[in-house]
């Protein structure tokens, strides 16, 4: 890949049906430098890449922290597909890895698995919530920590969460905040030495992407080879509005 670019992670792998499932996680590293997935704990204590604490099969809700590991595979509709984080971190050893823990209690555990799969160097602990990225810093403070935003009020806290190593932004903020106050937002928080994560939620991003690349040190793509192959492949850096907020 051209240097110029920011690496490409895959969001929860490829976004959609089998996302944060090993097959997401295989297709993503086809054109991806590296994954995004999410942190849970089951009942017995196992950490899971997964996004929701709940899920519904067969009319009835589960929640994972009432399941074993064992039930969460019987009783889920991806059952075996659902990885443990070991898993994920033994078949993919030496990409690049933002690990989106959700919940607090989760935190050592994660640092230390990740620590014993020697990959620490490769990765970014992140979470939307201040409490866990503010346990991320304290259990690991030589970590990197990234905390993401999910809306207005997630700005009030990245003044006060001290460590930080990453702002995780989503394109979607152009619809809230606009786009001109956006990339000032992404220059400013570059110039205070943080690392722009850019992420989607509902955009699409072959069209806001390119317009924020001169201000993203890493994109978090839903599908890394439709990016891939569409601006990524030509190897340029789209400026967008280089003139906005010098």
């Amino acid at each position: 890949m051209n240097s110029e670019l920011p690496p490409i992670l895959g969001h929860r792998g490829f976004r959609g049906r089998l996302e944060n499932t090993m097959p997401a996680f295989r297709r993503a590293l086809e054109y991806a430098d590296g994954i995004e997935f999410d942190v849970r704990l089951t009942g017995d204590g196992r950490l899971v890449a997964y996004h929701e604490d709940s899920f519904q099969a067969n009319g009835s809700w589960y929640r994972l922290k009432e399941l074993s590991l064992r039930e969460l595979r019987r009783l889920h509709p991806l059952g075996s597909l659902i990885p443990t984080v070991g898993e994920v971190l033994q078949k993919f050893p030496g990409v690049l890895l933002n690990v989106d823990v959700k919940e607090t209690d989760a935190v050592e555990k994660t640092i230390e698995l990740v620590g014993r799969h020697k990959a620490l160097g490769k990765a970014v602990f992140s979470s939307e919530s201040s409490k866990i990225v503010q346990a991320i810093i304290r259990e690991c403070p030589d970590c990197r920590a990234g905390f993401s935003i999910v809306g207005y009020s997630s700005l009030w806290w990245i003044p006060k969460l001290d460590g930080l190593y990453s702002i995780h932004v989503p394109i979607d903020a152009v619809t809230y905040i606009g786009y001109r106050p956006l990339v000032v937002l992404l220059r400013v928080l570059r110039k205070r030495g943080l690392k722009i994560y850019l992420w989607n939620y509902q955009m699409d991003e072959l069209r806001w992407i390119p317009r924020f690349l001169s201000s993203a040190d890493v994109i978090i793509s839903d599908d890394p080879a439709r990016l891939r192959k569409s601006f990524y492949a030509k190897g340029v850096l789209n400026e967008g509005d280089s003139h906005v907020g010098t």
